[in-house]
């Protein structure tokens, strides 16, 4: 018996755990490029190609050509978990659809004040 407000059994609503494993094809973390939540990623191939794309490689491809897009926005735009937006930027990296930039790498061992200040003002103003 079923009460109000009582969630649905697993068995009629599996959607989000299965969607990132459909959309990968059940890939996660294999000969992936180095991508980090803050590499940025822009198109470079025309919006012409995505009609031969799958739909989730087609949304990116749209989004990244309005302007360049951390794989986080990416994620968050698309309701997809990082780990998934990864494997898909990588695939189209690996295409030549997308181009990719990481941070460089810190140079010592501390945080830099400056940046550290201008992430704590703009959490502050949200």
């Amino acid at each position: 018996m079923k009460y109000a407000g009582e969630p649905e059994p697993f068995e009629f609503e599996p959607g989000p755990l299965i969607r990132p494993f459909a959309v990968t094809r059940g890939r996660a973390g294999k000969d992936l490029h180095e991508l980090d939540i803050i590499t940025l990623v822009v198109a470079v191939r025309p919006e012409a190609d995505v009609a031969a794309l799958d739909r989730e490689y087609g949304d990116i491809l749209r989004m990244c050509h309005q302007r360049p897009l951390s794989i986080a926005e990416i994620s968050a735009k698309m309701g997809l978990l990082l780990a998934a937006v990864k494997v898909l930027v990588s695939d189209l990296i690996s295409s030549g659809h997308l181009i990719f930039r990481s941070p460089p790498p810190p140079t010592s061992g501390r945080p830099d004040i400056k940046l550290l200040q201008a992430v704590l003002d703009g959490v502050r103003n949200l």
